[in-house]
């Protein structure tokens, strides 16, 4: 089955949010912007509102088009396909603006840590952002935002 994801992209200063995860199969830990499913009837803003309110009690602003993309992988043995609607956003509470950890609850009860990391580890390879695809097209708009930037002043 494939699953629908809303997920907020939601960067600062270099840094960006994200919730940690480990694959217990790889024995690894990976990192993926925050956010969760759509439900049947439910449009991807409004699920991702309801995901951030839910698991981290806060607010967000969405600033932006949805990037799309598809997200075919394997995590704890199992197969796994998305579809997955990333929105730029920013927090509505300054309070999630600071460097530190914060508890993310799933539905079930289940706590993970949510934080701010240097999208530098995550470029260096240091660190795991998925989908791999996300930090694959992140690469490409910086690229791109450089070579703007260069030719703009070579005129």
């Amino acid at each position: 089955m494939i699953k629908v994801k809303a997920l907020a992209w939601i960067e600062s200063n270099n840094y960006l949010f994200v919730v940690k995860n480990h694959d217990c199969i790889k024995s690894d830990d990976y990192y993926r912007p925050v956010g969760g499913g759509v439900e049947f009837g439910e449009s991807t803003t409004a699920s991702l509102h309801r995901e951030l309110n839910e698991e981290l009690g806060t607010e967000i602003s969405i600033i932006g088009e949805a990037l799309v993309l598809e997200n075919i992988f394997t995590c704890d043995g199992f197969p796994g396909h998305e579809i997955i609607y990333l929105y730029p956003s920013v927090f509505k509470h300054a309070e999630f603006n600071e460097h530190k950890v914060f508890k993310l609850t799933e539905a079930n009860g289940e706590t993970y840590d949510a934080l701010w990391i240097p999208i530098s580890e995550f470029l260096s390879g240091t660190l795991r952002l998925v989908p791999e695809a996300l930090l694959e097209r992140y690469r490409a708009l910086k690229q791109a935002a450089t070579k703007i930037t260069s030719d703009s002043s070579a005129q």
